[in-house]
């Protein structure tokens, strides 16, 4: 089902020009070079193509003739490869220029057996340089050039005077599209399209997959005999025909490339699209809900930019089905079909995380009742809309994004998606992290938005509409709930504190108690009504304080020896939403 969405995606892509997506037998290429020769077949200049962008330099993609899936040994390509094919050199493990003799061998022969025979200035001049080149580092243009080819990605051929390139040509792109159709065959009936056709027998690489090889990852591989069955060997134990692999591979390369087709959360890479005719709106509409962006200029993470007109447009639509209006009234097709794939790294594989067909308002639906669930009080100054990716960096451990556990971002993207509970591990996470002190430890809007969301799904799940009634965004006095209240008495007592004290103390109750209090109340709330009876007399408020603290005791059964993990969310959430009370109103006494 996956590659064969992927394949009808792909002729999609075909029918739009301004998609850019490679045609059979071709593949983009990150250009930073060309080789300039002259008719002789002498290296007479090397030509940067890299543009620059601010700082950085951006190198050309150019369609070239399919690059070769490289996992080891030596492979060359047919006219664009990079430099340690290309004229012979590389730098070593140590850093050190040396030649690669053995690279610049393959690189010569597969293309003088691929040039062979085709007309031109341009092609006979390529098979005298290759001919005659030796790799040689202390050739003039090479020794002025040497850093930025070592430095850079792949080297294309272009002969002096004639406009192009030698890989553009159309003798060279003719003779290249027979090549192609005329490599040796094996025949059977593709999985994907149904017909016998010529059966891949490696299929191709995908890069771009956070945490996989650079060089690329297949979904599909088959490189073992314990993988082997009925005597066949790699890919075709799943005879899928060269044209559909090309296909689905060009297609799944295109959308992990692209800003509006993909989000990265975590391990997870997911890509995402429409099943209609002109489906981009619909896409960028997800893309931003998923990962919104601040303030409209860049993504949060630093990485993505979309369009400043679309984010507005797309924070209007979520804003609009948060309230329950339809999303078709927006201009957008609720019924359009989106699919939705999340892929993981596994060693030179990838490994799907989700796979979801749904259509567009449902998905959107769903997107936003997670953040209607994740609403909370406070939440506005982070932007009003918390990425799924913000919110996971806020439950890492030192909130450093490489402490995020493998599976959790996908299993929180398929919660969000699918409506489902969200993984225990989330919630489990932002209780530690609340419990644990430091300067990246304690109750904040995010983790508490966590704990407010999981349990507010979890009581509409299991049709408790009591229970989920009571989980507000805002402070619910009518919650009166052991652990809420203990909560919201924790609070009153760290606030009277500060009353009395200043903020001029080494260690708050909150500090030294908060963990133990939160999971074993019955041991350490005697304790702090005795040190409040200090607090409040020292505290220009203090009849207030105390009047407060007795209404939330009056509503106490008892300090329980401990609480479990439900509870002590309950816990952090009463503590929460009695602090943004305190604020509130000490604000408007002011």
């Amino acid at each position: 089902m996956i590659l064969q969405a992927l394949n009808e995606h792909y002729q999609k892509l075909m029918d739009d020009p301004e998609s850019g997506v490679a045609l059979p037998g071709y593949s983009p290429a990150k250009i930073t070079h060309a080789v300039v020769l002259n008719s002789e077949g002498e290296l007479i200049d090397i030509l940067p193509l890299s543009v620059q962008q601010g700082k950085k330099s951006i190198p050309q993609i150019m369609m070239v003739p399919e690059q070769v899936k490289r996992t080891s040994g030596v492979s060359a390509n047919i006219l664009c490869d990079n430099v340690s094919y290309f004229l012979g050199i590389e730098r070593n493990k140590n850093g050190e220029t040396e030649v690669a003799t053995e690279k610049f061998a393959d690189f010569r022969r597969k293309n003088e057996i691929f040039l062979n025979g085709i007309p031109g200035q341009g092609v006979q001049g390529i098979l005298k340089f290759l001919q005659c080149w030796v790799p040689n580092l202390s050739h003039p243009i090479i020794s002025r050039n040497l850093d930025a080819i070592l430095n850079g990605n792949n080297i294309v051929f272009k002969i002096d005077g004639t406009p192009g390139y030698v890989h553009e040509d159309a003798n060279v792109k003719g003779k290249w599209d027979k090549t192609v159709d005329d490599t040796d065959k094996t025949i059977s009936q593709c999985l994907i399209m149904g017909e016998k056709l010529p059966i891949a027998r490696i299929h191709p690489a995908i890069k771009g997959v956070v945490g996989a090889q650079t060089s690329g990852a297949s979904i599909v591989s088959f490189n073992a005999d314990a993988f082997a069955s009925y005597g066949k060997s790699q890919s075709f134990n799943a005879p899928v025909s060269n044209k559909a692999a090309f296909a689905y591979g060009t297609a799944l390369n295109y959308l992990i490339a692209s800003d509006t087709n993909r989000v990265r959360l975590a391990d997870t890479t997911m890509v995402f699209w429409a099943d209609k005719k002109g489906g981009k709106a619909e896409e960028t509409v997800l893309a931003w809900c998923l990962d919104p962006v601040i303030d409209e200029t860049g993504k949060e993470n630093g990485k993505r930019r979309i369009d400043p007109g679309a984010a507005r447009q797309a924070k209007a639509v979520l804003e609009r089905v948060k309230s329950g209006l339809p999303v078709g009234d927006a201009g957008f097709d609720p019924e359009a079909r989106c699919y939705l794939l999340g892929l993981a790294p596994n060693a030179a594989r990838l490994s799907v995380r989700f796979w979801q067909v749904s259509s567009f308002g449902d998905v959107l639906e769903k997107i936003a009742l997670h953040y209607t669930d994740m609403d909370i009080t406070g939440i506005e100054r982070l932007g009003g809309t918390v990425s799924p990716w913000r919110t996971l960096k806020a439950l890492a451990v030192q909130e450093d994004t490489k402490n995020i556990p493998p599976l959790l971002g996908g299993q929180l993207l398929k919660a969000i998606l699918s409506g489902q509970m969200y993984p225990q591990s989330v919630y489990n996470a932002a209780i530690i992290r609340c419990r644990t002190g430091g300067e990246h430890g304690g109750v904040n809007t995010i983790r508490t938005a966590v704990i407010k969301a999981f349990l507010l799904r979890k009581y509409r799940i299991q049709k408790q509409p009591e229970r989920e009634a009571l989980i507000t965004m805002s402070l619910n006095e009518n919650n009166t709930n052991n652990a809420y209240l203990l909560g919201r008495l924790f609070s009153l007592l760290e606030k009277v504190q500060k009353d009395a004290l200043g903020n001029n103390i080494n260690a708050t109750i909150r500090d030294r108690y908060f963990g133990a209090a939160s999971a074993t109340p019955g041991s350490v709330f005697p304790l702090l009504l005795r040190l409040s009876r200090h607090h409040i007399s020292k505290s220009d408020y203090g009849n207030l304080s105390e009047r407060k603290i007795q209404e939330v005791m009056n509503g106490l059964d008892a300090f329980p020896a401990h609480l479990n993990m439900e509870e002590q969310g309950l816990f952090i959430l009463g503590y929460y939403h009695q602090n943004q009370a305190n604020y509130t109103k000490s604000e408007k006494d002011k």
